[in-house]
């Protein structure tokens, strides 16, 4: 675990209130964004993070000192997602959405400095945008897995740890959403290839 974290955490627990708001100052970028891109909006998402250290502050007692405490928020702000996820009538994410929100969270590549001519790079960018636009509409659990292995560059070992499930299952769930991106991104590029003879 975190050094500073064991320190901040003792400090919170003999009602340190600046060690609880340097707590929320470092993880709560992070939290926010890994709920943003769960639930799919800017308001939600708020709440999400708002809660999640709600429950953990409260919570703070019952957490073991041994383990990493990022793990612990983000397995916190997870369930939260999900919870609202499953709350919620399902619906069609916007492809837009994803396109505003772009730091600390997941990664879009710099390619304004490679070497293909604007027309490749301009295409490039939009497969990307498209493809964390379908992060969106995987369901909830291989949704949070990609997240946190490539939003948040968590390890196999700490996403078990978040998840409360075994390594191989989080492997086996990447592989999946994986698959189905791939699926949808190949779904999504058909659509939008010019058909034969068009613009002739």
């Amino acid at each position: 675990m975190d050094s500073e974290d064991v320190l901040l955490v003792r400090r919170c627990l003999k009602k340190d209130e600046r060690a609880h708001r340097e707590l929320l100052s470092k993880y709560k970028r992070a939290v926010y964004n890994l709920a943003w891109r769960m639930v799919g909006n800017e308001e939600d998402a708020k709440d999400v993070t708002q809660e999640a250290f709600i429950r953990a502050f409260k919570s703070l007692a019952t957490f073991d000192q041994g383990r990493p405490f990022r793990s612990w928020l983000f397995r916190i702000a997870t369930n939260l997602c999900i919870d609202h996820l499953r709350r919620r009538k399902p619906g069609v994410h916007s492809l837009d959405a994803m396109r505003a929100v772009n730091e600390d969270g997941w990664r879009t590549a710099d390619i304004e400095d490679e070497a293909p001519g604007p027309d490749v790079r301009h295409e490039m960018a939009e497969q990307r945008r498209m493809l964390e636009g379908l992060v969106q509409t995987l369901p909830p659990r291989y949704r949070v897995v990609i997240l946190l292995r490539h939003g948040r560059e968590l390890s196999y070992n700490e996403i078990a740890e978040v998840l409360k499930v075994p390594v191989g299952t989080v492997k086996a769930r990447i592989h999946r959403a994986h698959n189905l991106l791939r699926s949808s991104l190949e779904a999504e590029l058909a659509k939008h290839k010019p058909q034969q003879g068009e613009g002739a």
